[in-house]
């Protein structure tokens, strides 16, 4: 049926991206009391962290594992050059067991994992298949591993963005927010506060319901939000999923607007004096 039409590639999709989002929160944490020796700088000097590379295995070899490695077209943003240098050895062996620990949960997303652990030469190779350029034809699945990685970095947030294209139109797409909260309420300044005052000792994520992934299919005309997967819980479809629409709000005073938080992404002063000349909240 035309509405069952690119169902297996949503159902895979946001399985792979709700594993993803579970390895960028072990790792997140870890780089709180971690050295720096984690993050490396590309060659425009923004940000590149375990969590990158490892997002990009890891759903490079789901998607290729359930699709055939020969069907799969994937457009990603990482190589294997920093990880294949000589000072690299101990960066390659973290993304190596980070992308093999995720693999292992596997079947608690209802997927298939590997029957045994991954050489760091599959690992790579994951990685480098994710080099297609794309094209007007075909399918083409687009990743970015984390959008947002000097947020990443700085313990705020970021997403792990993955979509398919078919013949040159988006028919699929998945945003894993793995620090956003289900309740946009908890959002706020005590939220915000709590959180700093339980750095020490912090809670479980789903106390403050912390983490979602976002869905849509072409021509459905409907947009979801699942929450996280927690402890021992097993991923089943729909997992508690709730539709999201956008805000019926008209009155620009009481429409709230977003930028970027880096002032490199965005002009700060020139976006501030547009949204008061057309009233929006500032």
């Amino acid at each position: 049926m035309e509405d069952d039409k690119y169902a297996k590639e949503l159902d895979v999709a946001v399985r792979v991206v709700h594993m993803a989002c579970a390895l960028c929160q072990r790792v997140q944490e870890g780089l709180v009391s971690a050295s720096t020796d984690q993050v490396k700088s590309k060659d425009d000097d923004s940000p590149v962290t375990i969590a990158d590379w490892s997002v990009q295995a890891t759903v490079s070899w789901i998607l290729s594992e359930f699709f055939g490695s020969q069907n799969v077209s994937i457009i990603a943003e990482e190589d294997v050059q920093t990880l294949s240098k000589a000072d690299s050895v101990g960066l390659l062996q973290a993304v190596v067991n980070t992308v093999n620990e995720c693999l292992a949960g596997a079947p608690k997303y209802g997927l298939k994992g590997p029957s045994k652990a991954l050489t760091t030469s599959q690992i790579l190779e994951a990685i480098s298949r994710c080099n297609s350029v794309g094209g007007p034809k075909g399918r083409h699945w687009v990743l970015d591993p984390v959008d947002g990685t000097l947020g990443f970095v700085r313990g705020d947030q970021y997403a792990v963005a993955l979509a398919l294209i078919e013949d040159g139109k988006a028919v699929i797409g998945v945003l894993g927010c793995p620090n956003y909260p289900m309740k946009k309420e908890l959002l706020n300044y005590h939220y915000q506060y709590h959180e700093a005052m339980s750095k020490s000792s912090p809670p479980s994520p789903d106390i403050w319901e912390r983490g979602c992934v976002m869905y849509a299919r072409k021509d459905s005309g409907e947009a979801w939000m699942q929450p996280p997967i927690h402890g021992d819980k097993k991923f089943e479809w729909p997992n508690s999923a709730k539709l999201i629409r956008v805000s019926s709000i008209d009155d620009p005073a009481l429409a709230t607007s977003c930028e970027p938080v880096e002032k490199a992404n965005s002009n700060h002063s020139f976006t501030e004096g547009l949204a008061h000349s057309v009233g929006l909240r500032w």
